[in-house]
């Protein structure tokens, strides 16, 4: 087993690290979106964004690991996979650890289930550093076309996006869903993503329905609640890449990254059916529905997010229930 050398600008990278403040913290929500896109665009099971400094690795966002039975902790730099990005400077990708004498001795390798996959790209600071990677990873060998590679690049760009020294409101206050800034900011940037690698996607517009209403029957405490409970359902209802934000006083935005219509549809039900089922445990005044539309975006088609939540507004009114995709 080979400790993974240091980087040619280890200084200056360990100093843009801390300038970051990653290090010694938790795993941060802002990076899953990305962690978890990575790893369902590649098929594998289990995807995570590390930073790496002179003696350890922190996991600032891990996805899969439960599920495929496999606890990461707190690797240690010299015989990590992430480590020799950052040293390298560029991709890494290892078909089978076990094949491999940099990684076959390291005990998540060698354990049942045990790591076989790994795939790594830098994850560079607003100036340019290597702090860390984005990686894909599995408990199966595979193979990882350069087209694979590419893509992972791509969507580390996306993260970079997130990396700044100075803390910025990225969250709607009442709901905990993104707010309108930062939901165009990141949607956009998903946008792109999809365009240059073909995909399409859907954006959906869920409009509260009678908020007005519920404010003056039952006071803006009551209409406070029910869009709390409305980004909180929409937000369980889409998966974690997928992005969920408050554009408006009333109104939600769905994206839906590598969805098509027939996707959107059974997003759409599943809201309808959530909808119904809260209404009817919820027991509290102010009934939760929502007014819904949706616009597609075709494979290799442009957009952004301000005109598809125009396109998207919903052309007829359901309670609760959904406007034709």
């Amino acid at each position: 087993m080979e400790a993974a050398p240091f980087a040619s600008d280890e200084r200056g990278r360990l100093f843009a690290l801390q300038e970051l403040r990653l290090l010694d913290t938790a795993p941060e929500a802002r990076f899953d979106r990305v962690v978890q896109l990575a790893a369902r665009l590649s098929g594998t099971r289990i995807g995570i964004m590390s930073v790496v400094d002179e003696r350890r690795v922190f996991i600032k966002s891990a996805y899969g690991t439960k599920q495929a039975g496999i606890e990461l902790g707190q690797p240690v730099r010299d015989y990590w996979f992430c480590s020799h990005v950052v040293a390298s400077g560029e991709p890494v990708v290892v078909p089978d650890a076990r094949e491999d004498r940099r990684f076959r001795s390291i005990l998540l390798v060698t354990a049942e289930p045990g790591l076989r996959f790994y795939a790594g790209v830098p994850v560079r600071a607003p100036g340019g550093e290597i702090i860390g990677a984005l990686a894909v990873l599995d408990t199966e060998e595979r193979d990882f076309p350069a087209s694979e590679v590419t893509a992972l690049e791509d969507l580390a760009r996306l993260l970079e996006g997130e990396l700044s020294p100075l803390p910025f409101v990225t969250t709607d206050a009442l709901t905990g869903a993104m707010n309108a800034r930062n939901f165009e900011r990141i949607g956009n940037r998903m946008l792109e993503f999809g365009d240059g690698r073909a995909r399409p996607s859907v954006m959906l517009r869920a409009d509260v329905v009678g908020l007005g209403q519920i404010n003056e029957a039952y006071g803006s405490a009551v209409g406070d609640r029910v869009l709390k409970e409305a980004a909180d359902l929409l937000g369980r209802t889409v998966r974690g890449s997928d992005l969920v934000g408050r554009v408006d006083s009333d109104e939600f935005g769905v994206l839906l990254i590598g969805a098509d219509a027939n996707s959107a549809r059974l997003v759409i039900d599943r809201i309808v059916v959530q909808a119904l089922n809260h209404n009817r445990t919820s027991g509290h005044p102010g009934t939760l529905a929502f007014h819904l539309g949706g616009a597609v975006v075709v494979a290799g088609e442009t957009a952004d997010v301000a005109g598809l939540l125009v396109t998207a507004a919903p052309q007829r009114p359901a309670a609760p229930g959904a406007a034709a995709v």
